[in-house]
């Protein structure tokens, strides 16, 4: 009877042993997709906290971009104003040029003409002019 216990216990220990490793294999196994759902959720949440970070930065820069635009559409509307001021000025102060030099180049005419006018006409004093003009001096105001 030893025999058969000893070979009874030898098969139970057997089969513990079997057991024992398909066990730690099913529940190491089970462990592991355990850790690794685990993992999965965490890093599903790292995800959803970077995309909503994400998303505020995007918004963010949205209205920036929308403040950004809409400070250099006034800079714009000034500049153009101001363009628009300085070449109302820059117009004038060209229109007063050319009319106080208009009005040089008329009364240096009249005195030329009186000079020819006269009885009798005062050729030298005349070409003086012209020729003070074409020598490139101005008449003063």
């Amino acid at each position: 009877m030893s025999a058969v216990v000893a070979s009874v216990i030898a098969a139970l220990s057997a089969f513990a042993a079997v057991v024992s490793v398909v066990l730690y294999a099913y529940f190491g196994r089970r462990s592991e997709l355990a850790n690794a759902r685990e993992e999965a959720l965490a890093l599903a949440e790292t995800r959803r906290q970077v995309i909503g970070d994400l998303r505020r930065r995007v918004e963010s820069l949205e209205r920036r971009h929308k403040r950004t635009k809409a400070e250099c559409e006034r800079r714009v509307v000034s500049c153009k104003r101001h363009s628009t001021r300085r070449g109302c000025k820059r117009a004038k102060e060209a229109y007063r040029t050319q009319h106080f030099y208009s009005t040089a180049f008329s009364d240096l005419l009249n005195d030329v003409r009186s000079d020819l006018e006269r009885i009798p006409p005062d050729v030298g004093a005349a070409l003086v002019r012209i020729r003070k003009l074409l020598a490139g001096e101005r008449p003063a105001a």
